[in-house]
């Protein structure tokens, strides 16, 4: 049984095919990046893994569960977390405040109990700030801790979502252009933390990403889509010398050029 499976996933936006038959499969424990040109589907095929979009045709399992019969809040209970390409931060709230909102699937209180903020709820609160306490060390933001989102650089506002991803304890993290807006010593950070989150945590990532030092630098494997389409697959150095892949992103005359 796979970890992650996608199977011939269709969806159209009026007459634009979005994704066109595109399959991929994940293997638990491994970081795949999923790169593309700009229009490729590549957030669109988080948006229907995370269930905001329902594909016209396909099938996507997780553990062999069918997660297409699922609504969108019940995908973060299966164990599957995800940033964003724009940021979705609340933006008047402060850094630790942002990352208890990744807690909420494990509040088990009654409205009562928290209202008067008594029992069961004032021990779930100090087990959910633990955690974040613990996932501000990891990124190393306990600087902006209680900082307002607002006020921060764009860079620093990426990995607090990425903080808040980490905070629901996911399997599977898919992180999309998680370093755009960072700088060079960001982004080499970024690096570590990607490892340190497959191999210490033990989480499974998908990333997009179009940094290609970044991708090469942390990727297992790497699958690549345009127009939509899958047009390869492999590891780094069979992608860096893939023809087709190079086509894609330079245009065919300037591939022809380069080689």
């Amino acid at each position: 049984m796979k970890f992650l499976c996608v199977q011939n996933l269709t969806i159209r936006f009026g007459g634009v095919t979005a994704l066109n038959n595109v399959s991929l499969e994940v293997n638990e424990g491994e970081v795949l990046s999923v790169i593309g040109p700009n229009g490729a589907g590549k957030t669109t095929l988080f948006n229907c893994i995370s269930r905001l979009y329902n594909p016209d045709r396909g099938k996507i399992t997780f553990q062999g569960q069918d997660i297409l019969k699922l609504k969108a809040h019940e995908i973060s209970r299966l164990g599957i977390a995800r940033t964003f390409q724009n940021i979705e931060l609340f933006t008047n709230m402060t850094v630790i405040e942002n990352i208890l909102l990744g807690r909420h699937i494990f509040r088990r209180s009654g409205l009562l109990s928290q209202a008067i903020f008594y029992g069961k709820a004032w021990r779930e609160e100090i087990g959910h700030r633990r955690k974040a306490e613990e996932v501000i060390d990891f990124l190393e933001l306990q600087v902006h801790r209680n900082k307002r989102i607002g006020r921060l650089p764009y860079g620093v506002q990426k990995l607090v979502e990425l903080g808040r991803a980490l905070a629901l304890e996911p399997r599977v993290l898919l992180m999309d252009e998680v370093s755009s807006g960072m700088s060079l010593e960001e982004t080499q950070d970024l690096m570590i933390w990607i490892k340190d989150i497959q191999e210490d945590l033990g989480v499974t990532i998908i990333l997009v990403e179009h940094n290609m030092r970044l991708v090469m630098g942390v990727s297992d494997r790497i699958a690549v889509l345009d127009y939509g389409k899958n047009i390869a697959e492999g590891q780094p150095e069979e992608i860096q010398s893939n023809q087709e892949v190079i086509n894609a992103y330079l245009g065919e005359s300037n591939a022809v050029v380069r080689s």
